[in-house]
């Protein structure tokens, strides 16, 4: 076996960046491949993550994270990596009986109640969605770059407020934890990465799926009052909708959660 990634921050670069010059590998852009090099990521997410459970982790990269993860919790995990050159890496990092796939994860339904991620930018909306729907799923310990996570916490009438925003905390008990900065990878990102732990307090069933139609409709006119919006797109009477608690200066991306997830309730056929 190859050594183990070392619990140190200038010895965990500099085992990174060797070892991607032995194995001559250039991460890529398209995957998003920023590799953990500093240990306090993945300190933090060792304290978070639950031994009873198995896991699945998504995007092994070289196995770092994997390395310390399967030896912490020793149950059935399954880490997903896409890319084959870094997979011959990580099958060395990950200890049985945990597995190592070659594979893309949004393509294989996630069983098991825990996901861990430093995420790929690139599919960072997908892993939310996909999370959102996988009812198995009841805890998520994710790295996303900041701004997701500044999604993901902003509030009704902010300029990051939207439609994920809403279907998250819909669904989920949104903690968010350490801020690292862009030295805490290899290669560095343009900006600093946030740990984020999504906690499961309700399914996603048909009516968080009318919710999904609700926002999908009426947030592309954002800006726009949204009794206009919405006694035009399903003919709610002004009255009905004062009811619901929406003033009359409300603006669409004023709405909360809640007042949003009356509305589905309310309308019961939303394309």
């Amino acid at each position: 076996m190859l050594q183990p990634p070392p619990l140190n921050k200038r010895e965990l670069l500099r085992w990174t960046q060797e070892l991607l010059k032995i194995k001559s590998i250039r991460p890529l852009k398209r995957y998003s491949q920023n590799f953990v090099v500093n240990p306090c990521i993945i300190l933090d997410i060792l304290k978070l993550i639950d031994n009873r459970r198995p896991f699945i982790e998504i995007g092994a990269g070289l196995g770092t994270l994997s390395y310390y993860l399967t030896r912490h919790n020793r149950r059935n995990n399954i880490c997903f990596e896409i890319d084959w050159r870094l997979a011959n890496i990580a099958i060395e990092y990950v200890e049985s009986p945990s597995i190592l796939l070659v594979s893309d994860a949004l393509k294989h339904d996630w069983v098991y109640e825990q996901i861990v991620s430093n995420a790929p930018y690139h599919i960072t909306s997908d892993i939310l969605v996909k999370t959102a729907k996988s009812n198995n799923v009841m805890k998520a310990i994710f790295v996303f770059q900041i701004d997701v996570v500044d999604r993901l916490l902003a509030k009704p009438g902010q300029r990051k407020y939207g439609r994920i925003t809403i279907l998250i905390n819909t669904l989920f008990e949104v903690v968010p934890g350490p801020v690292y900065p862009p030295k805490f990878f290899y290669p560095p990102p343009e900006v600093s990465s946030r740990l984020v732990v999504l906690i499961r307090r309700r399914e996603y069933d048909r009516l968080i799926e009318r919710l999904e139609n609700l926002t999908r409709k009426i947030f592309s006119k954002r800006r726009k009052r949204a009794i206009k919006v919405l006694t035009r797109e399903f003919n709610l009477s002004e009255n009905k909708l004062l009811e619901l608690g929406i003033k009359s200066t409300t603006r669409v991306y004023e709405l909360s959660p809640g007042v949003l997830l009356r509305l589905a309730e309310e309308l019961r056929d939303i394309n």
